[in-house]
């Protein structure tokens, strides 16, 4: 069965959207950490859409696993409520995990099976804290130089990198390293949990605010699971 654990690091770049406005914003250069870390955060709260394609790596001790699909949140209408999530990964099987606020789901064409969760019980999770909107993320983590053990470029685009540190020990994240261009825009980052494994996602195609919130289709489309019929449900 698909393991809702590696869909973290997508949560992480989608639940920026998700936090509480801040103050204004500036070009990443020459700011202070947190100031750059909580304008980042307010440049995504400013999305009512976001689209984009990813690419994933992930390392442990013993192997190598690839990654590669779309994902999309979108908005609710009103501030209050929650937004909602769709990743379909195309690579290596066919993959759909959806999150309507209340509710993910999880859907593994190889197995032949949905599973069906609450999306509250992942309130305890640091990533999904996030998502909640309970947290500002400058409470969360702590802002860092860079581990220079990482490198990423992007041709023909400035980069700016950060690492992220949880303020509290967490049994699923150890750091987070990120890299942004001037706008603002996440095209890297990587996640090291406590247990040495890293993963490590590419954006390409970054599309913002290009649906409409308002439009009942648009949410209906991501939230559609069009899968066999005889598909075995399992609820936890």
């Amino acid at each position: 069965m698909y393991n809702p654990t590696s869909v973290r690091p997508l949560v992480l770049i989608l639940i920026l959207a998700c936090l509480p406005l801040l103050s204004g914003i500036s070009r990443a250069a020459d700011i202070p950490q947190e100031e750059t870390l909580a304008k980042l955060q307010q440049v995504y709260r400013g999305f009512t859409s976001l689209r984009f394609d990813f690419t994933q790596l992930t390392r442990t001790q013993v192997r190598a696993r690839t990654g590669r699909g779309t994902a999309v949140f979108l908005r609710a209408e009103k501030p209050e409520q929650p937004g909602i999530m769709r990743w379909d990964y195309t690579e290596p099987d066919r993959q759909i995990i959806v999150n309507d606020g209340e509710k993910l789901f999880m859907y593994t064409a190889g197995d032949h099976q949905l599973l069906i969760t609450s999306a509250r019980e992942l309130n305890d999770d640091i990533t999904y804290s996030f998502f909640s909107g309970k947290h500002n993320i400058t409470d969360v983590f702590i802002p860092q130089p860079p581990d220079t053990r990482f490198s990423f470029e992007l041709a023909g685009t400035t980069l700016h990198v950060m690492r992220l540190l949880p303020r509290k020990p967490s049994p699923r994240i150890k750091a987070v390293q990120i890299w942004f261009d001037d706008n603002y825009l996440i095209r890297h980052l990587l996640l090291e949990d406590p247990f040495d494994t890293i993963t490590q996602l590419d954006f390409t195609n970054i599309q913002t605010n290009t649906l409409d919130i308002h439009d009942p289709k648009v949410r209906e489309k991501i939230l559609k699971l069009d899968i066999p019929k005889d598909t075995e449900i399992l609820r936890r």
